[in-house]
């Protein structure tokens, strides 16, 4: 009987989120920075989305935030990582955590620890990738995952909070030659 009751407030909780969401509000990667290597260009990036309280709420009730980056360009450079923000509940402290799936499997970095979400959030949406220089154009994507909350035995789209769920951009460069 008490899964019905926790059930309902998650149900109800949900809705007023999803009717309180921007919803209008689209996300963007933006281009921070192209570094220039001997081999290879170093990308920085922004991820913007709006921000509002209803995410820090849910990120400080423990249920974490998580991105699926992938970038590729056409010289078959490829990375794919899975990118989360998530609170220790029991320290009150943020953590990001980077877990690389492709090209190295089960490679994960773990952040320093934040105090403030804000401070986290500023780390969480900068990503950098590498590319060939040789590379006529590359693409970085994010799409927002869902989380999973298990004590709940549910997960929780925060794309309907945040007003987009897909973030890409294209950097088209000239062909250099030999």
């Amino acid at each position: 009987m008490l899964e019905n009751v926790a059930d309902g407030f998650l149900g109800l909780f949900m809705f007023f989120a999803h009717w309180l969401s921007p919803g209008n509000d689209r996300g963007e990667i933006r281009i921070e920075a192209v570094r220039e290597l001997k081999t290879r260009s170093v990308l920085e990036c922004f991820i913007s989305f709006e921000w509002n309280e209803r995410m820090s709420d849910l990120i400080d009730a423990g249920i974490p935030m998580r991105f699926r980056i992938l970038s590729y360009s056409d010289r078959g450079d490829s990375t794919l990582s899975i990118r989360t923000l998530f609170c220790d509940v029991g320290e009150y402290t943020y953590y990001i955590s980077d877990s690389l799936i492709v090209p190295a499997i089960d490679s994960v970095y773990v952040s320093k620890e934040y105090r403030q979400i804000y401070r986290a959030l500023r780390e969480y949406r900068h990503v950098m990738r590498s590319f060939a220089r040789s590379a006529s154009y590359f693409q970085i994507e994010a799409v927002l995952l869902p989380s999973r909350v298990s004590h709940l035995n549910r997960s929780i789209d925060m794309s309907d909070i945040c007003g987009c769920r897909r973030f890409a951009t294209r950097v088209i460069s000239k062909q250099r030659g030999k």
